[in-house]
């Protein structure tokens, strides 16, 4: 698929399906240099669509880590009042947030200090977690997506393989490679939430995975309740969080993770490549971490904050999902987190706690700075679920769901 078509059917089914975007309404685009020609006609199509008003912010992580190196103390961690201003604006205007995922930004990035860069990356954070909560807890509609670049075609391809070649996977794999790519996501949401009515009406009280390389279990509070393809703002909004996602996700109690559990595809953690990660859990915190590639990056991880060493996130995903049947790794979490289950590793989803205006706290919501997936689900992974009434239930065997 040409760039051009591949850019113009991205946007419509983003804007249309993603965020919902209406009249009248801001939309925040957050996208790397490679991918800057995605954005502008997605800013372009919500102009048309008649938005109010389109930022279009450049996150330029070679920029951040040249930052790292030439910059020391409260320098590293100084952010200007203007962009938390933004950030209050954004809460004001109920902003909606689109970024468009290209891995060409992580390709041939120099190695700089990692501790330095982790402390940029938090006092970035910290200072739109205000707002990233707002997302988090579905208050506001937003959406990730993906877009193809040159260098991500050949990581992934082969060194002669074009950018077109990747859009057309891609394009594939969000099905704009048709006309009726609006319905078929549509269609594809009852089927999922179907799949998700039948689940929850077990009442799940924990989960226990088991493979060659996992045995781990999980538990859920009786409020807890299991979504996925669609969600819904506070607002009764539609809209979908991440463009490709067949997941079924749910938010687990952070007090609960036993076992170990270890990570079947690679995982890009704070800017840096992880592979085969081992997580070791007791009373619900990663004690420790073994990792065949990037053991330093998951020690540092796992030291951000209380949250970041225990769990915000358990989603399910058959292995024989159109994405795993491509037999690539594609290194992008928005793809490859829909290929296999995953677990994620910091602040949990208060929309799958069903408790009104409760503290998420008070019904084992992890809170943190980060929220980073961890791919574990392979073709040998059986899950089993215990339900509150004392039921064992085969959900998953051999990598697949068994209804």
């Amino acid at each position: 698929m040409n760039k051009k078509l591949y850019a113009a059917r991205l946007s419509d089914l983003v804007l249309n399906i993603g965020v919902s975007l209406k009249k009248g309404e801001y939309l925040n685009i957050v996208v790397s240099p490679d991918a800057y020609f995605y954005a502008q006609n997605m800013a372009i199509k919500a102009y048309e669509m008649g938005a109010k008003y389109v930022n279009i912010r450049v996150s330029d992580m070679l920029l951040d880590k040249e930052r790292a190196y030439y910059q020391e103390g409260d320098d590293l961690s100084f952010i200007p009042d203007f962009m938390k201003e933004y950030v209050e604006e954004g809460k004001r205007v109920s902003i909606k947030n689109v970024r468009i995922e290209c891995r060409d930004e992580r390709i041939d990035l120099p190695e700089l200090d990692d501790e330095k860069y982790q402390t940029l990356s938090r006092a970035y954070r910290a200072s739109q977690k205000s707002l990233s909560n707002l997302y988090m807890q579905t208050h506001i509609a937003w959406c990730v997506c993906c877009a193809p670049g040159p260098k991500w075609a050949k990581a992934v391809l082969g060194e002669d393989k074009t950018e077109e070649d990747l859009a057309d996977i891609l394009a594939s794999i969000l099905h704009i490679d048709s006309p009726s790519y609006l319905e078929y996501w549509k269609e594809e949401d009852k089927k999922v939430n179907a799949r998700i009515e039948r689940i929850n009406s077990l009442g799940i009280k924990s989960l226990h995975f088991e493979s060659g390389v996992t045995d781990f279990r999980v538990g859920f509070r009786k409020e807890s309740k299991f979504e996925g393809c669609s969600s819904v703002t506070t607002k009764g909004e539609v809209f979908y969080p991440n463009l490709p996602t067949i997941e079924i996700f749910n938010t687990p109690d952070k007090d609960t993770a036993e076992g170990y559990i270890t990570t079947t595809r690679p995982v890009s953690v704070m800017g840096k490549d992880t592979e085969r990660v081992k997580l070791y859990f007791e009373k619900g915190k990663c004690i420790k971490a073994e990792a065949e590639v990037g053991q330093k990056i998951m020690d540092d991880y796992l030291k951000i904050d209380e949250g970041s060493s225990r769990l915000g996130e358990i989603a399910l995903v058959d292995d024989k999902s159109a994405i795993s049947q491509t037999g690539l790794v594609f290194g992008s979490i928005l793809i490859d987190e829909n290929a296999s289950c995953h677990i994620a590793l910091g602040s949990g989803y208060t929309s799958n706690l069903h408790i009104g205006d409760k503290d998420p706290k008070d019904f084992g919501c992890n809170e943190s700075l980060v929220h980073t997936d961890f791919m574990v689900g392979s073709s040998d992974m059986k899950i089993t679920a215990l339900t509150y009434s004392g039921e064992e239930v085969l959900i998953m065997e051999n990598g697949s769901f068994v209804f």
